[in-house]
């Protein structure tokens, strides 16, 4: 249980530092990896798929999805049980984004927030 509290307060500080500086670090990402540790012997597969789907648009969006997103994809799809909540968490993040963007305008905006979000959403609906 603490061990997951502490992991959706470091989620939160990957979104916080996100929103304010749209810069994901390596050594956050690296605390999140350990902390989902215990997720990863049932999860890993989930994590892979998001991390394709994360690569796949970033190949088709010719390199507008940011590298940090792309690296943090498989870290916050391994508390996610199933593909169906990956699919989940996928929806709301890019909904949530998408209006988000619509109504600020503007040319990038720091989508972790939206990731974060979406992830923990579908593990609640």
């Amino acid at each position: 249980m603490i061990l997951e509290v502490t992991a959706a307060i470091w989620f939160i500080w990957i979104a916080i530092y996100d929103f304010r500086f749209k810069l994901i670090r390596n050594v956050d990402l690296l605390i999140a990896l350990i902390l989902c540790t215990t997720y990863i012997s049932s999860n890993w597969y989930v994590g892979f798929l998001n991390l394709v789907i994360y690569g796949l648009l970033n190949l088709l969006s010719k390199d507008k999805i940011g590298s940090g997103d792309i690296k943090l994809a498989p870290i916050i799809a391994l508390p996610v049980s199933s593909i169906y909540e990956l699919l989940n968490a996928l929806s709301i993040s890019w909904i949530s984004g998408g209006l988000y963007a619509l109504i600020r305008g503007g040319d990038a905006i720091a989508f972790a927030p939206f990731m974060i979000l979406g992830t923990y959403l579908a593990k609640i609906l």
